[in-house]
């Protein structure tokens, strides 16, 4: 239990320290609205992946541990955008796009037998979730697998492309 305890105060650490410098990077340039977009993409999912490795934790929603949509709504909260709690919420967001114009930073929403499960798309098919109780917020590809149980992309941001 001990090894746990140690394990979240390096996470905290860690994550306290690239969310400063996560702010600090692109607090000072002048930039478009889709630079900007661009920008608050890559520190989501630089949050995102900075997160791997806390526990997974039933209806976690904080860096002590976190759910599948717990992680999606934490992430975005921390960026002052206001997401839906359970991913079958987050499903519903209507901004829906097809996969080949998913962008790092969307949600990807799954739908596994009775179960819906939410995840952050961080690019090149592969994502940042919180897969169950005996794991961990971890990276996994966009396998066959995945793919066949994916239901809906959802683009928060405007891609500005």
């Amino acid at each position: 239990m001990n090894h746990i305890r140690v394990r979240r105060r390096q996470v905290k650490n860690r994550f306290h320290f690239s969310f400063i410098l996560l702010l600090a990077c692109s607090a000072c340039a002048i930039m478009t609205e889709s630079q900007a977009r661009n920008v608050l993409r890559r520190q989501i999912v630089g949050l995102a992946q900075n997160l791997a490795g806390i526990p997974y934790v039933y209806g976690g929603s904080d860096i002590d541990g976190f759910d599948c949509s717990g992680l999606v709504f934490y992430v975005y909260d921390c960026f002052g955008i206001r997401l839906p709690r359970s991913a079958r919420e987050q499903a519903q967001i209507k901004s829906a796009i097809k996969l080949k114009f998913a962008a790092p930073g969307d949600i990807l929403v799954f739908k596994l037998k009775k179960i819906w499960h939410s995840a952050i798309y961080i690019g090149k098919n592969r994502f940042v979730h919180a897969p169950n109780a005996e794991g961990w917020v971890r990276f996994e590809t966009l396998n066959e697998y995945w793919r066949s149980h994916l239901h809906t992309v959802v683009a928060v941001l405007p891609s500005g492309r």
